[in-house]
């Protein structure tokens, strides 16, 4: 049963990963990002291998626009497939995703995912928690121009949300973005991404959850 669901979270990264080749709804400038698979990566946590993510990469990215660089950075988030908009606004970055499998489906006409599979991604393993709490750090650590994240995320009939400055992000780790990217598992996902206690005490002081 375990092989079933590892076999099954896998196929759903790959899935969820992969872009269209149509001009994409989700970026806000007139020249697109052409995302291609740049590689597949596993992380390691506490010795025992994460689910696998698949990366993307813009290849307008390098010495590209902030807002060229954003949309690379999250790309690679949990479910980038299924973003559906990415913003910047005087150093905020705002991401939102699909709000069903329509949405999806719009965004990546190709793809083989199912409406259950999209279902199942975001309601097991307290994915959606495990993404609101760690792609802001990510986004942070990675882009030094992005000083707030604002990431929307509906689902079943919630919307959930989470909004945080770099200021804030420092405040509550105790530590400054430099050492927070320099030791990214001690300091951050470790005790805020991947432990319960240390995540649902992160969410409940930055995110929300709203009934649409």
């Amino acid at each position: 049963m375990k092989i079933k669901l590892t076999l099954f979270t896998l196929s759903v990264f790959l899935l969820l990963g992969c872009g269209n080749n149509k001009t994409n709804p989700r970026t806000t400038t007139e020249n697109d990002s052409i995302l291609s698979i740049a590689q597949e990566e596993t992380n390691t946590i506490n010795g025992q291998s994460s689910k696998p993510r698949l990366v993307q990469k813009s290849i307008n990215s390098i010495n590209g626009t902030d807002l060229e660089q954003l949309k690379t950075e999250a790309s690679r988030l949990n479910g980038g497939g299924s973003i559906k908009e990415v913003k910047l606004e005087n150093g905020k970055a705002v991401i939102t995703y699909v709000k069903n499998y329509n949405e999806y489906k719009e965004l990546n006409p190709s793809s083989g995912l199912t409406e259950n599979d999209l279902k199942l991604y975001w309601s097991t393993g307290n994915e959606i928690q495990k993404t609101l709490v760690g792609s802001p750090a990510r986004l942070m650590k990675n882009l030094d121009f992005i000083n707030e994240v604002k990431i929307i995320l509906p689902f079943e009939n919630k919307t959930y949300q989470i909004n945080i400055t770099k200021s804030q992000l420092e405040k509550f780790v105790g530590k400054n973005i430099s050492k927070i990217k320099n030791d990214w598992t001690r300091t951050f996902a470790d005790p805020y991404i991947y432990n319960q206690k240390g995540r649902e005490e992160f969410f409940s002081k930055f995110g929300t959850v709203k009934s649409n």
